[in-house]
């Protein structure tokens, strides 16, 4: 569970069904009728304990279902991206960034545009991962967000989607926003 604000992930989401279902079951024995009478574990006693449980399960089922679908139709997908944005991204090369190399950036862009228009997704992933166009991103980010901190902010949401995209997953032990190839 993403505790930050920034979103729930889906074992999260889990984690906390099963809790409630777990929960409203207890409270429900704690306020409502129990099996009296028989030997505790006999027969009659698991049968009288069933009755008695089976509309109780049935209803922290539905609450615990509800609370699940909700939680999982809500969740931002975008959550994980904004966590990986809140700090500048790590240069990549120590490069300076130069006029040149931001046009080259730029037709690089152009290039991956036009890739994946096409739907060649082997080339806009040979044209982005390892490439200068990826790796400038990288490089410029922490003077980028000196000069505008939203734009910069921006430029990584961005490139880290383009990465999350490319890579189809989101690897946690990874620093954010660096390709793993």
């Amino acid at each position: 569970m993403i505790l930050d604000g920034g979103g729930t992930s889906t074992s999260g989401a889990t984690l906390a069904t099963f809790i409630i279902l777990v929960l409203v079951f207890a409270v429900s024995f704690a306020i409502g009728r129990r099996p009296k009478g028989n030997r505790p574990f006999s027969r009659a006693w698991l049968s009288e304990w069933l009755a008695a449980a089976l509309p109780r399960i049935t209803i922290a089922a539905l609450l615990s279902l509800t609370f699940y679908l909700v939680s999982t139709i809500i969740s931002d997908p975008q959550a994980g991206v904004r966590v990986a944005c809140n700090q500048p991204l790590k240069p990549i090369t120590s490069q300076p960034v130069t006029a040149e190399r931001l046009t080259k950036a730029a037709d690089g862009m152009k290039q991956l545009s036009a890739a994946a228009e096409a739907g060649d997704a082997a080339q806009v992933r040979n044209l982005f991962i390892g490439s200068d166009t990826h790796n400038l991103t990288h490089d410029i980010d922490g003077r980028l967000r000196q000069a505008d901190p939203e734009l910069g902010k921006q430029l990584c949401m961005s490139v880290v989607t383009i990465e999350n995209q490319l890579t189809d997953s989101i690897d946690p032990d990874a620093e954010p926003g660096v390709l793993q190839n």
